[in-house]
């Protein structure tokens, strides 16, 4: 008798994990809708079907354990421009993560921005003291992972986890996600589909800022393929649509692997088909790019995940710049959309 297809079967059909496909199944909000949708037809075409025994037991266990409010924790906005952030879906997504999961736990996150006027190190620390907070989240270090030396006492009295961007002075505890493998991941995908010269279009700062992961992860990529079909990568000036044509033109490459949604009406303004003449894959595929294929960073479970390693550092009174750094990576899903052709 052919055995009933498990979770873990519909993970490995998916690319996901266990975890992942059982909140896909349960319809839980913390998963994207499409990728909820599409795991929930894979498990369809697999026939499988939930015990509703073993379901019932779960979902009590699951209401059994939410928590009465415990504590508040800041979330520091690092970013020189208050409401920049704001203006990303990544943000927001790391955002809504972290407050759901805190939910969850019993943990309220009250934001503060760190340059707020008449806001020093001192007069922050009455603040954060005031309302009982002991554990940071902090986002929007964009440059060279350097947080503000003047506002030092707070990195060394605080519980601090860094979403996003990996901090080099001080080093603290991060999550954020395995942009490495995100690269490498779309340019195999690229490869699978029948494209054979990928280009990476990447703003050179940004991936400075990620410690060159994404232009890893790529150069990792090209030493798949013969040398005659890898191209330079371009760094991308939003101020320079010529540059881009004149790269474009040169290399002709058959799919352009970014993280800049500007490319797409570039190449309309050029006449160059989408996905006729050249593919398009995101490097960090949001709910406001719905056309794009590309890579689903998880970005919500990014936030998921620097909020628990908060808590656990709090669990363990570990307050102040850690002996050493640990770092929580999460992995990105493949997602299919208009700007790829099929597999050739």
């Amino acid at each position: 008798m052919e055995s009933r297809p498990t979770l873990q079967h519909i993970a490995d059909a998916a690319g996901v994990g266990k975890s992942t496909v059982s909140l896909a199944l349960r319809n839980d909000p913390r998963l994207l809708e499409e990728t909820r949708q599409r795991i929930q037809v894979i498990a369809e075409k697999l026939g499988y079907r939930a015990n509703p025994t073993v379901a019932a037991l779960m979902a009590q266990l699951r209401a059994s354990r939410t928590q009465k409010f415990q504590a508040t924790l800041g979330l520091i906005n690092a970013s020189g421009e208050r409401d920049k952030l704001s203006e990303f879906q990544t943000f927001r997504d790391w955002v809504a993560g972290s407050t759901l999961r805190g939910n969850q736990l019993g943990y309220r996150l009250d934001e503060f921005w760190l340059w707020e006027p008449d806001i020093d190190a001192k007069r922050l620390t009455t603040i954060l003291n005031s309302r009982g907070i002991r554990g940071l989240i902090i986002t929007g270090v964009l440059e060279n992972g350097l947080l503000p030396t003047a506002f030092s006492p707070i990195w060394t009295q605080f519980a601090c986890v860094v979403v996003g961007v990996r901090t080099t002075r001080p080093k603290l505890h991060c999550a954020s996600n395995d942009q490495y493998a995100t690269s490498l991941d779309s340019f195999n995908e690229a490869i699978s589909l029948g494209y054979r010269r990928p280009g990476l279009v990447i703003e050179r700062k940004v991936d400075e800022n990620l410690n060159g992961r994404f232009s890893a992860g790529f150069f990792m990529g090209q030493l798949q393929i013969p040398n005659s079909e890898r191209i330079p990568n371009l760094d991308f000036n939003r101020e320079a649509p010529e540059a881009f044509g004149n790269w474009f033109r040169e290399h002709q490459p058959d799919v352009i692997i970014t993280l800049h949604a500007e490319l797409r009406d570039w190449l309309s303004a050029m006449k160059v088909e989408v996905p006729g003449e050249v593919g398009l894959i995101h490097l960090d595929r949001t709910a406001d790019l719905p056309e794009w294929a590309g890579m689903n960073q998880n970005n919500e479970h990014v936030g998921v995940a620097a909020l628990d390693m908060l808590v656990g550092a709090l669990h363990r009174s570990e307050f102040g710049i850690p002996s050493f750094a640990k770092s929580m990576m999460i992995e990105s899903d493949w997602v299919p959309g208009a700007t790829i052709r099929g597999k050739s």
